[in-house]
């Protein structure tokens, strides 16, 4: 074998090689980019899902509130009027 033939062996042996590896980079990038793609999309959907939870969760938690809130009212009406009928009567 001469040395042109040695050298076109070896840029022909390279090229194929940056080809493949070309091929292969751009193959692994597309299954990639779609991997996280639909990763992406699938939580969107699920973080989605939670904030409706949260929301309900956060109507639920108001209500309740309100309800203590209530309850606390009168019960701080009723004590000032246990107050007043215990504290205010004449002896």
């Amino acid at each position: 074998m001469t040395d042109a033939q040695s050298w076109t062996l070896i840029i022909g042996f390279l090229t194929t090689t940056v080809a493949v590896l070309g091929v292969v980079m751009t193959s692994f990038h597309r299954t990639l980019q779609s991997g996280l793609t639909a990763v992406r999309h699938e939580l969107r959907g699920e973080i989605g899902t939670v904030r409706v939870e949260i929301d309900g969760l956060r109507t639920e938690m108001r209500t309740e509130f309100r309800r203590v809130d209530q309850r606390l009212d009168h019960l701080d009406r009723d004590v000032q009027a246990l107050t007043r009928h215990v504290f205010d009567r004449p002896e």
